[in-house]
């Protein structure tokens, strides 16, 4: 005869050693099931890898995502002539106007995402990974998604690399008026390239009124002076 004191029972024969062992087995795969069951449903799918971000930036990360899920077609707030005039959404991406489908669209393309200096950028795309500067996390969720839109261009091939902007381009940058874009590979020559594609959006924003017509406008415009197309 012999017993073992445990946290969850006493143990006084070989028998019950042997049940013992049995039901703490049972109790701690139990237990394992149960965390990674907690693990799949903590948003570990929500979004690509994104281990290289602090948990504050990757909670801004899933924000993101979580905004751009809210929006879906309404009720247009523009007449029907002018929306078939100027979208131009489910041209570009091969289906209608969608925030879920918008997002799963982005995160088809990018595979991971880190924090480290962009210099003149907010962002940059490289090899499937998107690098943030520390101003990223400083915008609104719309300008973070614009920022991320942009760069998942960028996954579709040296076709989307941006051109120089003219040498002559007077045209600010709307985020930071000591940058000029003149001289700069900061535009682009084709109508869906990342700036081509934000603007895309930033109308269907409007047209559904998500945006006012002024800044639906402003946004608008500010994307599409950065194409230049050849003659």
């Amino acid at each position: 005869m012999f017993w073992i004191s445990t946290s969850l029972f006493t143990i006084r024969s070989v028998q019950d050693f042997t049940t013992a062992v049995y039901r703490l087995s049972s109790k701690f795969l139990i237990f394992i099931a149960f965390a990674c069951g907690w693990c799949l449903l903590s948003g570990g799918t929500l979004h690509a890898e994104d281990g290289q971000l602090s948990p504050k930036e990757s909670r801004l990360l899933t924000d993101t995502y979580r905004y751009v899920e809210s929006l879906e077609p309404k009720k247009l707030k523009i007449d029907k002539k002018t929306y078939q005039t100027h979208s131009n959404f489910e041209k570009i991406f091969n289906f209608p106007f969608s925030g879920k489908k918008l997002k799963h669209w982005v995160q088809s393309r990018i595979k991971s995402y880190s924090v480290g200096s962009t210099g003149d950028y907010i962002a940059y795309f490289h090899q499937n990974e998107v690098v943030l500067g520390k101003q990223f996390f400083q915008l609104s969720p719309l300008d973070r998604f614009l920022v991320l839109l942009h760069e998942a261009r960028h996954a579709d091939g040296k076709s989307y690399s941006h051109t120089e902007c003219p040498d002559q381009y007077k045209f600010l940058n709307p985020r930071d008026l000591r940058i000029s874009p003149a001289k700069q590979k900061a535009c682009d020559n084709r109508e869906d390239g990342g700036y081509g594609i934000s603007a895309s959006f930033l109308f269907e924003l409007g047209a559904y009124g998500y945006l006012s017509h002024s800044e639906t406008a402003y946004r608008y415009n500010s994307e599409r002076v950065r194409i230049i197309l050849e003659d």
